[in-house]
């Protein structure tokens, strides 16, 4: 099986360069516009999946709706989520690195009321060991359509990067990261990384 990362479109937060905002941050226009120019870059690469998870997050339930309402059901899976920044989500990110300098420098610094980078990464090794790999000799393609920080820890994962190194992969808005299994070794590598 072949794995299909997508990142969800523009949101209000991204505009709004705030540091992760909250479940129910949703797209502007342009990442709806974003999402319809998605599915026909997929359509024009014959990207269609056997199978579709999706944040339950509403900027990524959007694009999830836009990639695939007449195409096929998906599975909600709450793994798949951005990192919970707790009381932090709706500052600015330039506010929050220059009143906390050393936040980060550690995975497992926790956002006051939400969770910590480790966090985000177990639950996220969680779902690919679960739902991909556990399937990985099964033909087809699966899809995730998520947000940036479980797209880096899947990649890095998949690419035997560190996690100290998170975020190591970053791709942009509306984009498409493409695993594929080599059949001779089983092991999976990058063909497309953030294509938009």
């Amino acid at each position: 099986m072949d794995l299909l990362l997508i990142r969800h479109g523009q949101s209000h937060a991204n505009v709004a360069g705030l540091l992760n905002s909250t479940e129910q941050d949703e797209l502007t226009e342009q990442g709806l516009q974003q999402a319809a120019n998605l599915r026909s870059l997929m359509e024009s690469r014959g990207l269609m999946p056997d199978r579709v998870y999706s944040s339950p997050w509403m900027r990524a339930l959007q694009t999830t709706e836009v990639l695939f309402h007449d195409k096929c059901d998906w599975t909600v899976d709450a793994r798949l989520g951005e990192t919970n920044a707790g009381r932090f989500a709706t500052w600015k990110a330039a506010e929050f690195r220059e009143k906390f300098p050393e936040f980060g420098r550690q995975l497992s610094d926790r956002y006051e009321g939400g969770e910590s980078h480790l966090e985000l990464a177990a639950r996220s090794i969680n779902w690919v060991e679960e739902e991909f790999l556990r399937h990985a000799d099964t033909p087809g393609l699966l899809a995730a359509v998520c947000h940036a920080g479980p797209v880096s820890v899947i990649s890095q994962y998949l690419l035997n990067i560190p996690i100290s190194l998170f975020p190591n992969v970053l791709v942009p808005n509306a984009s498409i990261t493409v695993f594929r299994q080599n059949q001779h070794t089983k092991k999976f590598y990058l063909e497309v990384a953030g294509l938009s």
